[in-house]
């Protein structure tokens, strides 16, 4: 069987979940040593040949150029029958054509890979929610509160430059690529009964958790004879959106007593393409935690073990719902608990007791006493760790998909 497998973005340029989860993908399909996978990854034209918008990067790998907005989702390539991603896509000749996404691609990238393969079949993996929310997908209001449904209503009151009616379009115009789609995959049920919610059917969508490359689990830190579990730290993006100040925040209230047991890591990116009033925020929350708290900037994924031994526990402040977060798998992959907001993917990922502890999301009091219980407790950690349930390796994962593929 040969699949193409398309992603918004290439693990080696970008650090999402979402592109590493598909690239996973890409990797445990081809040493099944069975099935032939491609891996097509959308890049900024900076990354690109000049005169057109397919470069190789070897065999198997090859970049698109393309800019789709959230707002529209419209391809900016040309798609016809004489295109350079036709002619990609006759060269290859796949049984199964995967997006692992639509953001950057297009939706109508759907329709034309039915058209230059109408035999192929056509899957589709969700991420987040930029099919039915606006705002970055992550179905958060304009003024900051949590978004339980869409409406074309509800989503004008926060773009008053868009009708109702126009956000009707946009729904019916997305919809009408993804009744091309044979099959939908959800990293988790969460974001599967939204997509049901919105009008996708049930038996069209599967969950399906994201794959990581195998690993051993690491014993737990080593403690000196009058040392707590205080060892805390953070993965991955630093956003708005992500929580890194609500964190930051609990940090800075903690008593001085617990205090002088805590620490905690941040290991990640983006904090220079975030506005001048978050930078400012953060920057100021560093400044007052600077006793307690280290800033390491990005790190590669095959650095976390290292990174992990040293720590205790890995922690999240997520504002919006969240889909399956990869540091979620990662943390149970190498033996680590995880601390996380009580709503979405991560509540489905993490209940307390089972793979660590949840708190009051968005609230950084409900955080700064559970932090406070955890080092005046070193039992919990011995029992939560207990629990941390398997991760999926992307081995497994392909074969998931394979049977997928192959119904």
């Amino acid at each position: 069987m040969r699949i193409v497998i398309l992603s918004h973005a290439h693990p080696t340029f970008s650090k999402g979940g979402g592109e590493i989860a598909a690239y996973n993908l890409f990797k445990g399909i081809n040493e099944t040593n069975i099935h032939e996978a491609w891996f097509v990854a959308r890049a900024d034209a900076k990354l690109m040949h000049l005169g057109t918008p397919v470069a190789a990067l070897n065999e198997r790998e090859y970049l698109i150029a393309g800019n789709a907005g959230i707002s529209h989702l419209t391809a900016t390539i040309d798609l016809g029958d004489d295109s350079d991603f036709a002619g990609m896509l006759r060269n290859i000749q796949p049984d199964v054509v995967h997006f692992h996404h639509y953001i950057f691609l297009g939706v109508e990238m759907i329709r034309a890979a039915k058209r230059v393969c109408p035999n192929a079949k056509i899957v589709l993996t969700l991420h987040e929610y930029i099919a039915i929310c606006m705002n970055s997908g992550q179905m958060i209001k304009k003024d900051g509160r949590l978004c339980y449904r869409s409406s074309p209503r509800e989503c004008a009151q926060c773009f008053p430059d868009w009708t109702a009616e126009d956000f009707f379009l946009r729904e019916r115009y997305i919809k009408t690529y993804f009744n091309l789609v044979d099959q939908f995959i959800s990293p988790s049920e969460f974001l599967r009964q939204r997509y049901i919610a919105w009008g996708i059917p049930a038996e069209k969508i599967m969950v399906i958790e994201n794959g990581l490359p195998p690993g051993e689990k690491l014993p737990p830190r080593s403690l000196r004879a009058d040392e707590s579990r205080g060892r805390f730290a953070y993965f991955g993006q630093i956003n708005s959106f992500k929580g890194v100040d609500l964190i930051l925040e609990a940090f800075a209230q903690l008593p001085k007593k617990v205090r002088r047991l805590a620490s905690l890591d941040i290991y990640g990116s983006g904090l220079e393409w975030q506005n001048e009033d978050y930078k400012n925020k953060i920057n100021k929350l560093f400044e007052k935690n600077k006793d307690i708290i280290r800033y390491h900037g990005s790190y590669e994924s095959e650095e976390l073990s290292k990174l992990m031994e040293s720590i205790d526990w890995v922690v999240m402040g997520s504002i919006w719902w969240e889909n399956s977060p990869v540091v979620i798998q990662e943390a149970f992959k190498f033996g680590r608990p995880v601390i996380c907001p009580d709503i979405g993917g991560m509540a489905e990922k993490v209940t307390n007791g089972k793979g660590g502890l949840n708190f009051r999301a968005r609230d950084s009091l409900s955080l700064k006493s559970l932090i406070t219980s955890l080092l005046s407790e070193n039992d919990i950690y011995q029992e939560v760790t207990a629990e941390i349930p398997p991760y999926l390796d992307f081995f497994s994962c392909a074969k998931k998909h394979v049977e997928v593929y192959e119904r």
